[in-house]
């Protein structure tokens, strides 16, 4: 009965209902980047790697899951399992994508995210200068970094190899923001296949908040020329590129999705993202649009006790899902209003007063309505 075994494998594969299981193999790393809830944290952070058989018991329900996205508050590449971690994931015929700070991306490293077939890296980076990167991110060696991203593009071309695909990942700041034209100069020369601005959307005191490029005043347009700019620029080198905004604005559904996406920590806690979810002492305080908030850490289950779908079907966990399913309906209502605006030629104010009216009507749980990421940041 092979042939049977294979053709429900490739069902699987083709119903996944998961798009991703972010998996934090480690909470530690050697850096001390200044907006980092490990530093910032550094006190009552608690250091560690998910166990092997913590992570092979996630494995069962890889079959679930179209990509593993192995990051989350720590460095990845220092777990000691990394590549079996890659490797059990891929066996699973999942996507796999990690996110490093590139320190580790030695000749050993990069042969192997190509040999295991790693679909994409992305690697962190803070500045087009020496200067600003270090400043940022600080036990970063801006020239080792740049070094190495080169390196790991050459094994790439003598392995003929597509993969992985090398995303640069800038994080915008005040204090580097006018660097990002020239990060596309940059990752053109050292072979970078797209570039992704985030913002600092987890900000933990005043200090990370008053960081922030993006303003809670909609009619703060302080850094719009340098992303006008770094458009053009990318456009015209024919570079992918992807900004987020830099205004805010409530989403039906923030990026993060809880509905398709689970985080899981590397103490095993199952949650519905990353920023509900450190492994620190106490709560997970967080400033927005300045104010100071302390939110408890989100976890319904842990891998080490309960079986994943046991978690899932919890009922506390099914009732936080709930909020977002309801949020969902708003698509549709959006959608056949846009046809009624169409036919009936109303105002767009109209249309804003009855979406603020729908998003209210549906808020956000109480632990999302004080996170950027919710107001599409």
């Amino acid at each position: 009965m092979e042939w049977l075994r294979k053709y429900v494998e490739k069902i699987k594969v083709r119903r996944r209902p998961f798009i991703a299981f972010q998996i934090e193999p480690t909470s530690r790393c050697q850096l001390k980047c200044i907006m980092c809830p490990r530093t910032v944290f550094s006190e009552e952070w608690e250091n560690g790697d998910m166990p092997l058989s913590v992570y092979e018991r996630i494995s069962r329900h890889f079959y679930l899951v179209d990509n593993v996205h192995l990051q989350g508050w720590g460095e990845p590449l220092l777990h000691p399992n990394i590549f079996d971690m890659i490797q059990i994931a891929k066996e699973k015929h999942c996507k796999v994508s990690l996110t490093t700070n590139g320190f580790l991306l030695d000749s050993n490293v990069s042969t192997m995210l190509i040999k295991e077939g790693v679909d994409i890296v992305a690697i962190s980076i803070a500045g087009a200068s020496k200067d600003t990167h270090e400043k940022i991110r600080k036990g970063s060696n801006f020239d080792h970094l740049l070094h190495n991203i080169k390196a790991l593009n050459n094994f790439k071309h003598k392995m003929k190899s597509k993969n992985p695909k090398l995303v640069l990942s800038f994080l915008m700041t005040k204090t580097n923001i006018e660097d990002l034209p020239e990060i596309v100069n940059l990752a053109k020369e050292i072979g970078i296949d797209e570039i992704v601005a985030t913002n600092l959307d987890y900000t933990p005191t005043q200090l990370q908040d008053d960081l922030k490029a993006f303003s809670c005043d909609a009619d703060d347009n302080s850094f719009k020329k340098f992303i006008e700019i770094t458009i053009q620029h990318a456009k015209k080198i024919k570079l992918p590129l992807r900004i987020y905004p830099l205004e805010m604005e409530e989403v039906v559904m923030c990026e993060m999705n809880p509905l398709k996406i689970v985080f899981i920590s590397q103490d095993g806690s199952v949650s519905p993202c990353v920023y509900l979810n450190m492994t620190k002492q106490g709560p997970i305080s967080r400033i927005f649009c300045g104010k100071q908030y302390e939110i408890e850490r989100q976890c319904f289950g842990n891998i080490g006790e309960y079986d994943f779908m046991e978690i899932w079907e919890q009922e506390d966990y099914k009732n936080f899902r709930r909020l977002y399913s309801k949020r969902l309906s708003i698509n549709r209502k959006i959608f056949d209003f846009i046809e009624d605006f169409r036919n009936r030629n109303e105002a767009m104010d109209e249309f804003e007063k009855r979406l603020e009216t729908m998003l209210s009507e549906n808020p956000l749980p109480s632990v999302c309505n004080t996170c950027y990421k919710a107001y599409n940041i």
